[in-house]
């Protein structure tokens, strides 16, 4: 891996003001990159690290709310009210940079304007640069299936170009929201902040989740679909079996360890007759307005099952209201639903 220090933009979701940012820091200490000079443009974020273009895409492929990950060729300044004069800079830097395209590759130029009130003529920015890279490169514009993006993002005062590494995986997002799974029940996380939440647990490769209200078996699937091994438990055997099915639709069988139906208040034994005394992350959504006398108070559930987590791993969870614990709790974000439902996401550190 040719690891060097890179100057390297996100593209982040504007679905939540905090999360996506929140999920960027988790995975950069996932992929353990340190982010100097960290600026944050709206939702651009952008810094210099000790960083290979194989981790900038492996962010965007393991994200939710990330939406493009880019290689930074060079900023300049750009003012709205001196809108020739900056174009002409962006032209005059864009002229001495080398662009990463070959002769044989197509590309296309894409302005991103995160003020979208700004006067910049796009359209006119997009045909300026990507003449000046034609004639550098002798490469060809296909703006519909281009094999590289050079991306312009225009922030308050300041033009970034670079280009685009890798893009969110929209239509998996879109195609594999709770309702079109082989097994269906309402009240299920939509998979994006599904996955952001197994990020914000800071879970590596090939380690051990713990769901232990799974029901249909969401952040299972997510866990599961970036490589990490998953266990999960419901009291309801209905939901057990709607959550195996739907992880046997996604071929993820080897990295299910066990699902089975289980009180979570027992969830010690349940892992002991599994022969695993330590797991590496908890990521839940206990049932709302549960029966106490039948499911157990969820504070003392949450009690029993950190100890089953090592020092510096994390819990996970969301709630209808602010639960406190007898941990470090790191973050904590407000999710409105709809008018009758606010989620609260809470990240806790053992």
């Amino acid at each position: 891996m040719n690891l060097k220090n890179e100057y390297a933009g996100f593209l982040l979701s504007g679905e939540h003001e905090h999360l996506p940012f929140s999920e960027l820091n988790a995975l950069l200490e996932i992929f353990n990159i340190k982010a100097e000079n960290l600026k944050i443009f709206k939702n651009y974020a952008v810094f210099n690290g000790i960083i290979s273009k194989e981790n900038i895409q492996n962010i965007v492929k393991r994200g939710g709310y990330i939406n493009e990950g880019h290689l930074i060729l060079f900023e300049c300044p750009f003012d709205e009210f001196n809108l020739e004069k900056s174009i002409e800079e962006l032209y005059r830097i864009s002229e001495i940079t080398d662009f990463p395209i070959s002769k044989n590759e197509t590309f296309a130029v894409r302005v991103h304007k995160l003020d979208r009130e700004k006067v910049a003529k796009s359209m006119e920015i997009e045909r300026k640069m990507g003449s000046i890279i034609k004639s550098k490169t002798f490469s060809s514009v296909n703006l519909k299936n281009p094999e590289k993006t050079i991306k312009i993002v225009i922030s308050d005062n300041l033009a970034y170009v670079s280009v685009v590494l890798e893009k969110r995986d929209v239509e998996y997002f879109q195609n594999n929201r709770p309702h079109l799974r082989a097994y269906f029940h309402p009240g299920c996380i939509m998979p994006k902040l599904a996955r952001c939440m197994v990020n914000l647990s800071r879970i590596n490769e090939n380690d051990i989740l713990l769901d232990p209200f799974c029901g249909t078996g969401g952040f299972l699937i997510e866990a599961g679909l970036i490589g990490c091994n998953v266990i999960g438990s419901d009291i309801d055997e209905q939901m057990v079996n709607g959550a195996i099915l739907n992880l046997n639709t996604y071929d993820l069988s080897k990295k299910t360890i066990s699902i089975k139906k289980w009180n979570a208040k027992n969830i010690l034994d349940y892992l002991k007759s599994l022969n695993i005394e330590k797991i590496d992350a908890v990521v839940t959504d206990p049932p709302y307005g549960i029966s106490t006398s039948k499911k157990g108070d969820i504070l003392e559930i949450f009690e029993g099952i950190v100890e089953i987590l090592k020092k510096g791993d994390y819990l996970v969870f969301a709630a209808p209201n602010k639960m406190k614990l007898n941990l470090e709790l790191t973050e904590f974000y407000e999710m409105r639903v709809h008018k009758s439902l606010t989620r609260y996401i809470h990240v806790y550190k053992k």
